[in-house]
């Protein structure tokens, strides 16, 4: 609120009146103060003198303890104050309000001191007697050889104080008053002050978001009037000129801006020209100011530049493919296309890129993916078949070479079995044939269970397996059959490679957002380079080993796969010999 120029003018204004009401109160106050201070000591001084001369032939009396209390009181009564009477030792003769006998001695009084010293003793502060603040003024009785005591007056300070405060009663009153009054005279001329101002800051708004039309109407003939019809002016010229450039421009821009491909236009002197959104994603350009530049220095690739370079000399079309390797590697197809003007004029050469970048890395998979699955397949049919011909060459003869043939020729199979599940789970999943079914499900009975299922394989391994499922159960948000299914791999996986006597563990952890299942084993970790290939197809770290252990190498490209389609990703820690720890997150269900 206070960032506006009409409410920075109202505050200062308010601001001024109220300080100078402070000031003025507080330096009036202080004057009365110092006023009734000194107008109370000069009558407590001419009433010390009159009484000193009422007090000094009484003094030297032998009945003066009796005479001098007498007096100290009518004295008191006659000037409407206290009345002490004092000896030459300190010693109280009389009190207008106390018993002077049960009085301490008073030599040591500020007053009396200065008194003694100076003749006069002027001072305020708390009486010790009667608990109040109070002014003192004390007159010594002079004798022939020194002072023969002392006459005091004092007068309390409190009626002073309460004036005073009532006064302060007034400022304050003063004060709120006047605020309340700048407050409105205030935000009335500021906002005399600022609403041509305001008026002109909307127009300059609209005209910076494109609207031209809106006119600021000011009769003020000072400088904030001037300015109005500048801006006026500024804003009509700005308008035809603006009209004029965009309509040639905008058909051009919002073809270029829609287009997939890059298109960069050079100019005949090796400058960028124009250059569209698809060609700078492509190149990885992240400034805008790039028109004016050398194309060299924009592009940063040799390879691409160099061949602008080379159709702006020879003026020949080329279509080559390229791979660019920043900000990332991506293949590129790059038509180049001269422009010529009248004559042999060199206009420049237009550059149009298509990232193909996808289809080239689709094709690749494909090849690989044709070539594991061919490399999976031939060794189970492989084996099938030459222990098939040695059972027809004559070992179905022995009987006991003839048996351990087939559980051979079995286990292959299975394998084989095996493979082409996971195969068509596999394309199952990223066909999205079979959707998944977002629903709230109990994950720690579905871990559970699992637990039950793999209690013979845990037995047969000789491995410790441990299920930490908190309480009360948890519910997940997914597909329970896919889930389960992930679980199956991760388990099984950590089961076959933890060595016996180590230990499987399967966690569940409920957050505030999320719950994150994890599997951690003890088992022969793995090596770090490979650890972001692992869920590749038919990826194996040991593939002598994983073939023997039954292992597809599909099981975590399905786990990656199914764990995408619930909107997370896998993810792993290993150190080799030690252990690995896989683990994700789902979101949280409704019980």
């Amino acid at each position: 609120m206070f960032k506006s120029l009409k409410w920075k003018l109202s505050a200062s204004f308010i601001a001024l009146v109220l300080v100078s009401i402070l000031v003025l109160g507080g330096y009036l106050i202080e004057v009365l103060e110092r006023y009734f201070i000194e107008d109370l000591r000069g009558q407590l001084l001419t009433e010390a003198r009159l009484v000193r001369e009422m007090v000094a032939p009484a003094i030297d009396r032998s009945d003066r303890s009796t005479v001098m209390v007498q007096l100290a009181e009518r004295l008191s009564r006659v000037t409407e104050t206290r009345v002490t009477i004092i000896d030459a030792d300190g010693v109280v003769l009389g009190d207008s309000q106390e018993l002077a006998s049960q009085m301490d001695n008073h030599l040591q009084r500020p007053e009396i001191q200065q008194a003694l010293t100076e003749g006069i003793g002027i001072s305020e502060r708390e009486s010790t007697t009667v608990k109040t603040r109070m002014m003192y003024v004390a007159l010594p009785i002079e004798g022939p050889t020194g002072p023969k005591g002392f006459v005091r007056l004092a007068l309390s300070l409190t009626e002073i104080h309460r004036a005073l405060s009532r006064l302060w009663v007034m400022v304050i009153t003063a004060f709120l008053f006047s605020a309340v009054l700048a407050a409105v005279i205030g935000l009335k001329l500021a906002e005399r002050l600022t609403r041509p101002i305001q008026e002109m800051t909307l127009a300059a708004k609209r005209m910076a978001e494109g609207d031209f039309s809106l006119r600021t109407y000011t009769t003020h003939q000072d400088e904030v009037g001037v300015l109005g019809l500048a801006l006026n002016r500024m804003a009509q010229q700005l308008k035809e000129t603006i009209d004029e450039v965009s309509m040639g421009k905008s058909k051009l821009e919002s073809v270029l801006a829609s287009m997939v491909s890059g298109v960069i236009f050079v100019s005949g002197d090796g400058r960028i020209d124009l250059i569209n959104p698809a060609a700078k994603k492509i190149l990885g350009i992240e400034r805008n100011v790039l028109v004016g530049r050398p194309q060299a220095e924009v592009i940063r690739n040799y390879d691409l530049s160099t061949l602008v370079s080379r159709v702006l000399k020879n003026r020949e079309a080329v279509h080559e493919e390229l791979l660019l390797l920043s900000p990332h590697e991506k293949t590129v197809e790059v038509n180049f296309t001269p422009i010529h003007g009248q004559g042999e004029q060199n206009l420049g050469v237009v550059v149009v890129l298509h990232d193909i970048t996808e289809i080239r890395k689709l094709e690749r998979m494909r090849a690989d993916f044709v070539a594991n699955v061919s490399h999976e397949l031939k060794t189970p049919v492989t084996s099938l078949k030459g222990y098939a011909e040695t059972l027809l060459d004559g070992a179905l003869d022995d009987p006991e070479t003839a048996r351990e043939f087939v559980k051979i020729i079995l286990n292959e199979a299975e394998r084989l079995r095996l493979l082409i599940h996971d195969l068509l789970e596999l394309s199952k999943i990223e066909s999205k044939v079979d959707p998944v079914r977002m629903v709230s499900f109990n994950l720690s009975e579905l871990l559970k269970n699992l637990a039950v299922k793999f209690k013979p394989q845990v037995e047969e391994k000789q491995v410790r397996f441990a299920l930490v499922v908190p309480e009360p159960p948890v519910y997940a948000l997914g597909d329970p059959d896919r889930i389960e299914q992930v679980m199956i791999n991760l388990i099984d996986n950590a089961i076959k490679y933890t060595p016996p006597g180590g230990r499987v563990e399967v966690r569940v952890s409920e957050r505030e957002n999320d719950v994150l299942v994890e599997v951690v084993d003890t088992g022969i970790g793995i090596p770090e380079q490979d650890l972001s290939r692992i869920f590749e197809r038919f990826y194996r770290v040991d593939k002598a080993r994983s073939r023997k252990l039954g292992g597809t190498g599909l099981g975590l490209a399905i786990v990656k796969h199914i764990l995408e389609a619930h909107n997370t990703q896998i993810q792993v820690e290993s150190t080799l010999g030690q252990g690995s720890r896989f683990y994700f997150t789902l979101s949280k269900g409704n019980r």
